[in-house]
């Protein structure tokens, strides 16, 4: 654990003094302690830091609560120090955004953000999402597979990204630039690559337009209508239940497809990628195919209450180990709600954990703290835990229609 002797100023949320002094600084992959002359130390995880502000002799840190702390005169070592300690608040956003498990490609010091707020920031990129970490300003991450299209500008030297009216405008590389674009890309086109081969083997009865509607209207990570399955071939809503549905969890499945309001279900699937099949199976719910890839099934059933109106959504996994069914609030329209909460499992990797586990865990327990640390930073996370009502155990038929039936009642009540 690194060590540094200089002098912090503890501030509150209105720039008021609560405390300040010469000190000694410690800090981990993890844990950031102050330790003053005298008094009591200060300590706390790097992922509460919200963002850091870097000076030239000084490094002000801003905490989810509203107060900063700032180091200063820490002499030749100051250099050294912020920059260790920047790095291990990398690191530390890193494992909060729940990214800890993927495969890095590669690192780059750019500039990064809305065209209009483009801030220095180092970006990771993975097989799967880019992490932008700024210099001065709070993390946050993109899912390849929600990118729709990767522009150069040759004038201005920028890569922007785009998903849906988003943009990510990514710049000042440098020479890096062509490396960055070059491994961007291959990425995003790995994504296409693999969704159309992986879709083709399940559904080989698909030509060439029927398949490119498909890859187009049910994206991996994302949740689509049944119906519009039917409208790109009606053979295809009944393959696909067939490859999604296993015959332990068929029971759940027919029951809930009966609970459903007509012609409202809706799927997704997800590729389980070689980086990630360490993960528990209840985290991933992984089922391997007859050929390639395991493939992540899951379900929307938007189910009515007795005047007719949809208020709730039970999400089912339909393959390999999913071993509950889960119910959320679905404000109307229901196919927008279910796309949030899709964000929202999309953000932890489909982990169940965050989803479930009470506040009280989240914040005392050392092991999920980071989930408690990621809801703060991502918005779709806090709205899928908020929508959250509760789940039924696939523990027997019998017992998981009482849980059900308890949920719907108390949700009606």
């Amino acid at each position: 654990m690194p060590s540094y002797s200089g002098k912090f100023r503890y501030l509150d949320a209105r720039g008021g003094l609560l405390r300040e002094g010469a000190c000694q600084l410690h800090f981990d992959d993890t844990t950031c302690t102050i330790t003053p002359a005298s008094g009591a130390s200060l300590a706390f995880d790097l992922g509460d830091v919200e963002r850091p502000a870097p000076g030239e002799w000084d490094l002000g840190l801003a905490l989810h609560t509203g107060n900063t702390v700032e180091l200063r005169q820490f002499g030749a070592a100051f250099s050294g120090m912020a920059s260790e300690l920047t790095a291990a608040w990398r690191d530390r956003c890193v494992r909060c955004l729940l990214l800890e498990d993927l495969e890095e490609s590669a690192r780059f010091d750019a500039w990064a953000g809305p065209a209009e707020g483009m801030a220095p920031a180092q970006v990771r990129l993975y097989r799967t999402n880019l992490a932008v970490l700024p210099a001065a300003g709070a993390a946050f991450h993109w899912r390849l597979a929600e990118v729709d299209d990767v522009v150069f500008d040759e004038a201005a030297y920028n890569i922007t990204l785009c998903s849906g009216g988003e943009r990510l405008v990514i710049g000042k590389l440098a020479k890096k630039t062509g490396e960055f674009l070059e491994k961007l890309r291959g990425c995003v086109d790995e994504f296409r690559r693999h969704s159309a081969e992986r879709l083709h083997e399940l559904f080989p009865f698909l030509d060439p337009d029927r398949l490119g509607r498909l890859l187009q209207l049910a994206r991996e990570g994302r949740t689509a209508p049944m119906a519009a399955l039917a409208g790109i071939d009606r053979k295809l809503p009944e393959a696909w239940i067939a490859h999604a549905v296993s015959e332990r969890l068929r029971p759940y499945f027919d029951e809930l497809q009966s609970l459903c309001v007509p012609g409202s279900l809706m799927t997704g699937y997800k590729f389980i990628r070689p980086d990630e099949e360490a993960q528990s199976a209840e985290d991933t719910g992984e089922a391997q195919g007859e050929e390639g890839a395991p493939v992540f099934f899951w379900f929307f059933f938007p189910i009515a209450s007795p005047n007719g109106t949809v208020k709730l959504v039970a999400w089912e996994v339909g393959t390999g180990a999913g071993r509950a069914t889960y119910f959320f609030r679905a404000a109307q329209p229901v196919e927008a709600a279910a796309a949030r909460l899709t964000r929202g499992l999309a953000q932890v990797n489909f982990r169940r954990e965050p989803i479930y586990l009470p506040e009280e865990s989240l914040e005392r327990e050392a092991r999920y703290r980071r989930y408690a640390i990621g809801c703060r930073k991502l918005a779709d996370l806090r709205a899928l835990r908020g929508a959250f009502l509760g789940r039924a155990v696939h523990s027997s038929p019998e017992k998981w229609r009482a849980q059900v039936q308890s949920i719907l009642e108390t949700e009606a009540s």
